[in-house]
């Protein structure tokens, strides 16, 4: 039997921080598979990810500017974080201000009342939905998003 030469494996880590707590609430939810959803794709990064991309960074603690968004994902586990495929260099200030625009032509004051109503019902279901819909606070929601008791 003949010994091969053993391989060095070669190792890279990468800061995750808090990071991975927000992008999985941020999944949870289904903020980016909502936009996704409403707003038309045609690119690389989803509109969805690329707001999870400024979400995350402006939760990072180091609130960079867009055109610095690329240099924040450098040391970052970008795929695990934003999506497969996605790598630090497509998080650009481009990219972001086309996904800017994207929720812009849509209409922000649209999209935000869909948003909140998808958060709300999957934060009900996880904070046993009593919880949530006390009269004191929460009435404006039962009567914009009509949640059912």
């Amino acid at each position: 039997m003949e010994l091969g030469i053993k391989k060095s494996v070669q190792y890279k880590s990468k800061q995750l921080e808090h990071l991975g707590l927000i992008a999985g609430m941020y999944d949870e939810l289904g903020i980016g598979e909502l936009l996704d959803k409403l707003i038309p794709q045609n690119r690389i990064v989803s509109v969805g990810q690329a707001v999870k991309s400024m979400v995350l960074n402006g939760l990072g603690f180091a609130n960079k500017s867009l055109y610095l968004s690329e240099l924040f994902f450098r040391d970052k586990p970008v795929e695990h974080l934003i999506g497969k495929g996605i790598h630090a260099e497509h998080l650009n200030d481009d990219t972001l201000g086309r996904a800017l625009d994207a929720l812009y032509d849509y209409g922000v004051c649209a999209l935000y009342p869909q948003l909140a109503a998808k958060a709300v019902k999957k934060l009900a279901r996880i904070f046993h939905h009593s919880s949530l819909t006390s009269k004191k606070g929460m009435n404006c929601l039962e009567n914009k998003f009509i949640l059912k008791k």
